[in-house]
C-alpha cells in the first residue's frame, strides 16, 4: 500500500488523504479524509481515524514510521460522528493497547452505539456507512476538559470545544502549539484564501460555536491541522478562525432573515453561497452524485438553532429532513 505520509509539525504526522468511500458505499460529502498519528518517547496516538475503509492505511503508516502496535496507546477524535469514528472497533483489533479517548457525553454513545448509527443513517442515508460495532468499555476512556495526556516527552490537552456538537473536543500539542481544530474551522479550498463551514449537525449552538473559536484564538496555535477535505495545514491561525466568527455570524444573520421572510431553504442556501464567494471561501455545493437534501444540508444545524432561540418562525416547506436531536 502507496499511503502518503507526511510530517506537519515535530512528532505530528498526517496520512493520506484517504479515500473514506468503502465497498458499495457511496461515502461521506468529505470523501478524501486524514488520519494522523502523534509519536512520543513511549506511547504513539492515532487521531481523527474515519471510517473501516481507513483502517488498513493507519496501520500500513504505523509500521512505515517503524511504531509498534503495541505502542499505540490512544485513539482520539474530535467527536463521535460516524465518518470520524467507524474506524475504532477495526483499528482497536490491530491496537491490542490502545484505547478510545471520548468526550463523557459521547462515551455511552460508542459502547451501545445503537441511536448513533441510526441517527447517522437518518442525517446521510443508509448508502453512507456500514455498521460499527460496540466498544469494550474497558477500552472507553473518557476524559475531562483541560486534561493532559503524557506520551512521552509528548504531552497532548484536551480541549473540550462545543458547537459544532455538545461532544466535540479539540487537542493541543503543548510542544508545538498545533491544534487539532476538529469540524470547528474547514481548511480553504483551491485558489479559495478562507474555508468553508460545515453547520449540517442539528444540534449546533452558535454561541457556543463563537466561545470555542474564541477559546482557540485565545490558545495562539502555531498551525490547524484539520481532518477533513484531504486534511490540511493552515498557519494563518487568528485570521482563519476570526473569519469562521465573521462567516458564521453573516450565516446566521442570512438564516433568520430567510425565515423572518418565509423564503425558500434554496433561496437561503444561495443566498448563503453567494456570500461565501464573495469573500472568497469555499460554499457548500451539490456535486453529481449527491440528493439535493445531502448536498444542500450545511444550514440545518444554523436553522435549528435560530429556531430554538424563535420558535415562532417555520422551516421553509422545502425542507424534507426532520429536525431533530442526535448523540
Amino acid at each position: 500500500m502507496d499511503t502518503a505520509i507526511t510530517q506537519v509539525a515535530k512528532g505530528i504526522l498526517r496520512i493520506g488523504p484517504v479515500e473514506s468511500a468503502g465497498p458499495g458505499r457511496r461515502g461521506h460529502h468529505t470523501s478524501l479524509t486524514s488520519p494522523y498519528l502523534i509519536i512520543g518517547k513511549e506511547q504513539a496516538m492515532v487521531l481523527e481515524p474515519g471510517e473501516d475503509c481507513q483502517v488498513a492505511a493507519t496501520v500500513d503508516a504505523l509500521k512505515k514510521c517503524g511504531v509498534a502496535l503495541d505502542k499505540v496507546g490512544y485513539i482520539w477524535a474530535s467527536h463521535i460522528h460516524l465518518h470520524h469514528i467507524q474506524a475504532v472497533p477495526d483499528l482497536m483489533k490491530q491496537l491490542p493497547k490502545a484505547k478510545f479517548v471520548v468526550h463523557p457525553r459521547g462515551a455511552p454513545h460508542v459502547i451501545e452505539p445503537t441511536r448513533l448509527v441510526a441517527s447517522s443513517i437518518e442525517a446521510w442515508g443508509d448508502q453512507c456507512y456500514g455498521p460499527m460495532a460496540p466498544l469494550p468499555k474497558e477500552r472507553v476512556m473518557s476524559v475531562e476538559d483541560n486534561q493532559i495526556i503524557d506520551l512521552g516527552g509528548k504531552k497532548v490537552q484536551i480541549i473540550f470545544a462545543p458547537g459544532h456538537a455538545p461532544h466535540h473536543m479539540a487537542l493541543f500539542d503543548l510542544e508545538t502549539r498545533a491544534l487539532f481544530p476538529g469540524d470547528i474551522c474547514m481548511v480553504p479550498g483551491p485558489g479559495k484564501p478562507r474555508g468553508g463551514h460545515d453547520i449540517r449537525p442539528p444540534m449546533f449552538y452558535l454561541d457556543q460555536f463563537l466561545q470555542t473559536v474564541q477559546h482557540y484564538i485565545d490558545l495562539k496555535p502555531s498551525v490547524l491541522l484539520t481532518f477533513g477535505d484531504r486534511g490540511g495545514t493552515v498557519f494563518n491561525t487568528e485570521e482563519c478562525l476570526r473569519w469562521a466568527i465573521e462567516d458564521h455570524l453573516a450565516i446566521e444573520r442570512m438564516c433568520r432573515d430567510g425565515l423572518q421572510r418565509k423564503q425558500s431553504f434554496h433561496d437561503i442556501v444561495r443566498r448563503v453561497n453567494e456570500y461565501m464567494d464573495a469573500v472568497g471561501a469555499r460554499p457548500s455545493r451539490p456535486r453529481e452524485r449527491d440528493t439535493p437534501e445531502f448536498a444542500s444540508g450545511g444550514l440545518l444545524g444554523m436553522l435549528a438553532h435560530i429556531r430554538r432561540k424563535d420558535p415562532s418562525l417555520d422551516l421553509p416547506p422545502d425542507i424534507t429532513w426532520k429536525m431533530r436531536g442526535e448523540p
